[in-house]
């Protein structure tokens, strides 16, 4: 048969399906010939069920294999199947924003993804324990029958319980579960902006980039600059009041791409401004679970006043669970529903079941302390061999998985990422987190990434080291 390759960085569902479509090119496996049972694959191979079956169904929904009720799955007559190795003819958008963003959600497109948003897939693989997915194979019904609109009320009791760990008080009644926290950003960004309204954003910001991407925006982008204990305090009530935004969009903890996250202090101000100046504030909090610092976030010292807090569970259990929520002022749950009815209906009964299942289950904070304490390791290695290649940090408290360097002023910055291009390696300038040039030579880095051996002779080659380590005088 074949074997699964757990030091690989290829999910394991996708190893399984390449290793059938391999033999079956081979003709090892014959055409109208049956695929093993999913039972008696899983066990073979040491996978979950659930594993074995999302391949099978890949392989069918590509029309290489098929599903016959009762008696199992069959290769499909050549006449029949799809093209096994047909290469991807879309093209990249031209835009650099979103052409970023396609290649950072393709694995296909690099080798070495040193600048996406995610953890690698080996450190998730027992993310969602074995017993869940049993436990939702057994469980038909909710299989079976839609989500709620505001999220299943098991899912949304489990959160609320969850934040309560991190001191901040939300009901389920004030929980709306999303596809994923841009998802809940995107509702409450349409409940709350009227056209014409402006939205106060943090520069440099990743959030900055989902926004530009945005094509029918009838509301109006302002920035204030990021320091490494927060925003600029002094420069966010000047745009303030000049402006008067509706909406501050930030994220408290390990900001993206800075990694720093904002002070106490800080969050308190920022609180006193919001209520001074009549907004309300958005706080993202998708890598928060990941920080080594956990203080207090801005939902906790407001409770739900002007904040709305979001998150979600694709960075630490799987990128393919599209899931995230948005605990919101019980004034504005209606309408949030109302309007993830009008733009998606409802949300997946099954991810909904799965994250449930995995949140009650007693390995989750255990799998979120190994997560951390493996982040922090890594960090502290890219960190110094980074540093003594001739990477500038601008910061000495930033956490969490990114890394925000800068590189000399005489390094031609599109021509590296065209070289790292070439050698399949994913680089992010950092001139698509800002709207200034003050970041132009700036790199975001994934610590989790970044240790890899053919990496390190990369920037070894290409990084030319005109001085000692330093750090910079300037915060960014």
């Amino acid at each position: 048969m074949f074997e699964i390759d757990r030091s690989s960085k290829m999910l394991l569902v996708d190893q399984i399906r390449s290793a059938i479509i391999t033999r079956i090119e081979s003709l090892q496996w014959v055409q109208g010939g049956r695929l093993p049972s999913v039972r008696a694959l899983s066990k073979q191979l040491g996978v979950s069920i659930f594993t074995v079956t999302s391949a099978y169904e890949d392989l069918v929904a590509q029309h290489i294999i098929e599903s016959r009720p009762g008696a199992g799955y069959f290769v499909l007559p050549v006449k029949q199947a799809g093209a096994l190795k047909e290469l991807d003819s879309l093209i990249p958008p031209s835009s650099l924003h979103a052409g970023f963003l396609y290649r950072a959600l393709d694995p296909s497109q690099y080798d070495l993804p040193i600048s996406s948003g995610y953890l690698p897939p080996a450190w998730l693989a027992d993310a969602v324990p074995p017993s869940v997915t049993g436990r939702l194979i057994r469980n038909t019904l909710s299989c079976s029958v839609p989500a709620p609109a505001a999220g299943s009320q098991a899912l949304r009791s489990v959160i609320a319980r969850k934040l309560r760990e991190l001191h901040i008080n939300a009901s389920s009644s004030q929980i709306v579960v999303t596809s994923g926290a841009t998802h809940a950003f995107s509702l409450i960004r349409k409940v709350m902006l009227k056209p014409g309204d402006y939205l106060l954003v943090e520069d440099p910001s990743y959030l900055l980039l989902q926004l530009k991407l945005i094509k029918d925006r009838d509301f109006n982008i302002i920035t204030v600059p990021r320091l490494n204990d927060g925003p600029d305090l002094e420069a966010m009530e000047a745009m303030v009041l000049k402006y008067r935004p509706k909406l501050f969009l930030t994220q408290t903890l390990i900001h993206n791409p800075t990694g720093g996250s904002t002070s106490p202090a800080n969050g308190y101000k920022i609180l006193s401004l919001a209520d001074k100046y009549d907004f309300h504030i958005v706080e993202d909090d998708i890598f928060g679970s990941l920080s080594s610092q956990q203080t207090l976030r801005l939902a906790s010292l407001d409770g739900f006043n002007r904040t709305f807090y979001i998150s979600g569970f694709s960075k630490v259990l799987s990128p393919a669970l599209r899931l995230g929520y948005a605990a919101v002022p019980p004034a504005f749950v209606e309408r949030l529903v109302e309007q993830k009815m009008y733009n998606l209906l409802c949300g997946s009964a099954i991810d909904e079941t799965i994250v449930t299942y995995t949140l009650e289950s007693g390995r989750y904070q255990h799998h979120l302390d190994a997560l951390s304490l493996r982040v922090m390791q890594e960090r502290a290695k890219a960190r110094e061999w980074l540093g003594k290649a001739g990477v500038i940090f601008d910061g000495h408290s930033a956490d969490g998985i990114f890394l925000w360097g800068r590189l000399a002023e005489q390094m031609d910055i599109r021509r590296l990422i065209e070289q790292a291009h070439d050698a399949r390696i994913f680089l992010a300038p950092g001139s698509l987190f800002s709207n200034s040039r003050h970041y132009d030579q700036h790199i975001r880095f994934n610590v989790t990434h970044c240790n890899d051996a053919e990496f390190r002779r990369f920037i070894h080659a290409h990084v030319a080291v005109d001085s000692a380590p330093r750090i910079a005088a300037h915060s960014a």
